[in-house]
């Protein structure tokens, strides 16, 4: 065969890239030979075969595309070159859009002998034909074929393009060479992951970090990326593994293209999701973590929960602990003083009250309590709460020595603290300032 029409065969698509055909619900792209940024790919989930003469050819890392080649003179009825995609378990295929040459096909005064075709198979007996060429005295196929080809609605298992002989009495006449490249098919994915063992790993209160940990499966295109909803809306996404599970054009809007049938693990066990308070606006927010396949179904592991919490209980307004303001006292200190001193052994009580500017007392509120020793501060207690009115009450130990005690009161937990009161308590022992050291 001669030389020119090899290499015809292969660089006859040029260099014209296809736009990529955004996915809808719950489909997703493979891309091959040739990716959305005009890069070279491989052609993965694509098989070549032939019969008799037939050649196959994988010309797409070199910038070429998928050659089925019929050389001249071909025996008859035994010839065919085959290139074929594979949906694979739980897809359909439900477009396709590439860019296919022919060469050798002509006009003929007789029945053509050589043929292309493009087929799907509906998992049904026998194949359905998209696009055929055999140029004969009655087709509307006249000559090669060039540009674009796109199908959309389908809804089969495979996908092939072939040449083919279709003489059966005799010899096919003259060469037929088929080259497809920039290759997008359309997958559809119907079913969302599912999710086991789901738990609350930090709730974030003192870390500022609310965790989830669970375990997720896929039976079609695999566990994509865990999806951080803040009201309502998509913050943050994490993927689950490397490419190819990554999307291949990730500054245009269409997150669900690569370059394998399936391109994402099919069990994701002992994985987390986290947020970060700090990464979110001030104030308390609805926070919802999902999981999302590679056709982007989604199922909801954790919330949507409240976070940062609003440090009140329900039914307070976000205005009004905004606005808290928290005063202490020693009860035994004269005019609520802030300071006090006290003999070694003997019970001391602490009173206070949290109110809004407004002087409305915020109930169910959490103090954080820190105690200053010989220059060190050290958080002692945490489930410290104000009652009806935003009273609060603590009962120091019986042991407790001279020391600075600081109530920290935060409008949203994880937060900074909004407020924060001082009390200063001096023990005496035998008649001296009781200090541990």
């Amino acid at each position: 065969m001669p030389r020119s029409f090899w290499k015809l065969a292969t660089v006859a698509l040029g260099m014209l890239v296809l736009a990529p055909t955004s996915a809808g619900a719950d489909t997703y792209s493979v891309f091959s030979c040739r990716d959305p940024l005009g890069a070279a790919n491989p052609a993965s989930g694509w098989a070549g075969s032939h019969t008799g003469e037939g050649v196959v050819t994988n010309n797409c890392m070199s910038g070429g595309g998928l050659a089925a080649v019929l050389p001249s003179p071909t025996p008859a009825g035994d010839a065919s070159g085959t290139w074929q995609f594979e949906a694979p378990a739980g897809t359909r295929i439900v477009r396709v859009t590439a860019k296919r040459t022919t060469v050798g096909l002509k006009k003929s005064t007789q029945t053509f002998d050589l043929a292309y075709a493009l087929e799907t198979n509906f998992g049904l007996p026998g194949t359905s034909t998209l696009e055929t060429c055999a140029p004969s005295t009655d087709s509307s196929c006249v000559t090669d074929l060039t540009g674009l080809v796109d199908k959309q609605g389908l809804n089969g298992g495979t996908l092939s393009f072939r040449a083919l002989c279709t003489n059966s009495g005799g010899v096919c006449s003259g060469s037929l060479a088929v080259n497809v490249a920039q290759v997008n098919v359309g997958l559809l994915d119907p079913q969302a992951p599912s999710i086991a063992n789901t738990r609350l790993l930090d709730d974030g209160d003192t870390s500022g970090t609310l965790a989830v940990g669970f375990d997720a499966a896929d039976i079609g295109s695999g566990v994509y990326r865990s999806i951080v909803k803040v009201d309502g809306k998509p913050a943050q996404t994490s993927p689950f593994a490397p490419a190819p599970c990554a999307d291949l054009s990730p500054a245009d809007s269409d997150p669900y293209q690569f370059n394998v049938p399936a391109p994402c693990p099919r069990i994701a066990t002992m994985a987390r999701a986290a947020v970060e308070a700090g990464s979110l606006p001030p104030g308390p927010h609805g926070v919802e973590i999902a999981v999302e396949d590679a056709a982007g179904n989604e199922t909801t592991v954790y919330g949507p929960v409240e976070f940062p919490r609003l440090n009140a209980i329900a039914g307070s307004s976000a205005a009004d602990a905004l606005t808290g303001r928290l005063r202490m006292w020693f009860v035994k200190a004269r005019n609520r003083g802030r300071s006090y001193t006290n003999r070694y052994g003997t019970r001391v009580v602490t009173r206070g009250i949290l109110r809004t500017r407004r002087g409305r007392g915020i109930q169910g509120a959490r103090i954080d309590v820190y105690h200053i020793r010989n220059g060190k501060r050290r958080l002692l207690k945490t489930g410290l709460k104000s009652r009806a009115g935003g009273k609060v009450t603590l009962i120091l130990p019986l042991d407790v020595d001279t020391r600075t005690i600081e109530y920290a009161y935060r409008a949203v937990r994880p937060g900074k603290i909004t407020s924060r009161q001082r009390l200063h308590l001096k023990v005496l022992r035998k008649g001296k300032v009781f200090r541990r050291r």
